[in-house]
């Protein structure tokens, strides 16, 4: 994933809206045909047990068994069959996107089927979403929508790896130049007339067109940018605010009022946060034992002096860094 497929893939996932509808435990036994359905909505399937056939409207059939988690878009129509086996149980939720992430994931296209790292972990917020039918007070209302949302993550987190690049759609390779422009000019004030002559486009159109893949207008990206920058900066506390002000071409007013907007802080407080949390990690570090200077017996031998496991120690794995 090159740098600007990942830029637009943060931008839009920053906004992405899901609303809950519904849930439930479902069961078909084996003989029997589900019926034919017309997702109005989007849908997550969790098997639990037993295999399915289903077919997609219009394409090729696919079985649907433990170990995935299955996303059917808004649009879609399904019907599926259990032919032999044990009985095919499953989670599902429908769920709402706004039209801006409806879009995005179809740009993304992802695949059907999304590995899934802890299944536990799925199985036990699908089960929070099917008990929370008969509880609709306000607050359950925002938990709902954050377990979907950790439920979309989940999807999306393999779907991205196993998905098709946005770097091949022919969509980006034409943004992807305007991106990497803006980015060597953030010192400059872009306009919108400028950065459509880059595309080829008209300047009403390369709103609409900058919009639907990234979310933001050409403007609101160019911004979001600079302060992206400038906060790096001022996380090195090497920059005075107005120096970090000069470097993405703004004045210091209108940069402390845009800077306020994006991060939540004025850049001097963010400058101050920043110089006070290196200040704790500095003394965090000093106040750990030093090691001793390792000559050229220690560094070929230092394993002879590490204490011996205790017979009754339980062995923590290592992360392998391949």
């Amino acid at each position: 994933m090159d740098r600007n497929e990942s830029v637009i893939i943060r931008h839009r996932l920053r906004q992405l809206h899901a609303t809950f509808s519904m849930a439930s435990a479902s069961e078909l036994q084996p003989g029997k045909h589900g019926e034919l359905l017309l997702h109005d909505q989007h849908c997550l399937v969790l098997p639990v047990t037993g295999r399915c056939e289903i077919q997609i409207k219009g394409k090729s059939s696919h079985v649907a068994e433990a170990g995935g988690l299955y996303y059917y878009r808004e649009g879609v129509q399904t019907s599926c069959v259990v032919r032999e086996g044990e009985p095919f149980r499953f989670y599902w939720i429908s769920f709402h996107l706004d039209a801006g992430s409806t879009e995005f994931i179809r740009l993304l296209k992802l695949p059907i089927r999304s590995r899934i790292d802890d299944p536990e972990r799925v199985k036990t917020l699908f089960r929070q979403l099917a008990d929370s039918r008969s509880r609709r007070t306000l607050s359950d209302e925002l938990k709902a929508r954050a377990v979907v949302m950790e439920l979309v993550a989940f999807f999306l987190e393999e779907g991205l790896r196993s998905g098709e690049m946005l770097s091949e759609h022919p969509e980006l390779q034409l943004l992807s130049g305007v991106l990497s422009y803006i980015d060597e000019h953030l010192m400059d004030a872009l306009t919108v007339e400028e950065l459509a002559k880059l595309a080829y486009l008209h300047p009403n159109y390369f709103i609409t067109y900058f919009r639907s893949l990234t979310g933001l207008t050409p403007i609101q990206y160019v911004n979001q940018r600079k302060i992206e920058y400038a906060r790096e900066l001022l996380d090195s506390g090497e920059l005075p605010v107005q120096e970090a002000a000069r470097a993405i071409g703004l004045n210091n007013p209108y940069f402390s009022r845009l800077f306020k907007q994006q991060i939540g802080l004025s850049p001097r407080r963010y400058r101050q946060l920043m110089a006070e949390r290196r200040e704790h990690l500095e003394q965090q570090e000093k106040q750990q034992p030093a090691l001793p200077e390792a000559g050229p017996w220690l560094e070929e031998f230092a394993w002879l002096d590490e204490p011996q496991a205790s017979p009754h120690a339980i062995a923590r794995p290592i992360a392998s860094l391949a």
